[in-house]
């Protein structure tokens, strides 16, 4: 039962970052206001599947902790672009790191404050705030968001700096 709430709550921080990344296109839709609003849920693969199925490599960060539990996810996006998450995890530690990776081809501006550029000069967008913390880039025609938590993702986990340090290790 928690793996199923800490599912959920993963799954509604993903739509979230989507919305504040700038992955859907600005249109107004009405809020959702209970689970059965929220289309299909996110399908289950392994990371080979998932590098099978998305038309887009998939790069990985060097995780700064223990990894006790992996999940690749590919999102349902109405076929309007494709989206990947991976989610790294220590149960005991109660950490997380989550990657989410999509071809959007959006052009609206991100959302959140502009950071400092990383190492292959894209530019940054911190987008934390006090129950999340999160980093936004662009590259290489991707969209990127690197998502930490702890506590079941009660909490943010790293701050933006270190974030950003991470994300310099996707290869």
């Amino acid at each position: 039962m928690k793996l199923l709430k800490r599912a959920l709550y993963v799954s509604m921080l993903c739509i979230v970052l989507t919305s504040l990344s700038a992955c859907l296109q600005k249109t107004k839709s009405k809020p959702v206001t209970d689970d059965s609003e929220l289309g299909p849920p996110a399908m289950e693969v392994s990371l080979q599947e998932a590098k099978a199925k998305v038309p887009f490599p998939i790069r990985q960060p060097v995780v700064p902790f223990e990894v006790t539990e992996q999940s690749t996810r590919i999102l349902e996006t109405d076929g309007t672009y494709d989206a990947v998450e991976l989610t790294y995890a220590n149960k005991e530690e109660g950490t997380n790191l989550i990657l989410l990776i999509t071809n959007s081809k959006a052009d609206t501006p991100p959302k959140g404050k502009k950071g400092q550029p990383l190492s292959n000069g894209s530019p940054t967008w911190d987008q934390s705030n006090e129950n999340v913390s999160a980093i936004y880039w662009r590259y290489e025609g991707l969209t990127y968001a690197l998502v930490s938590g702890k506590n079941n993702n009660l909490e943010p986990l790293y701050d933006y700096a270190t974030l950003k340090e991470i994300a310099n290790t996707i290869q």
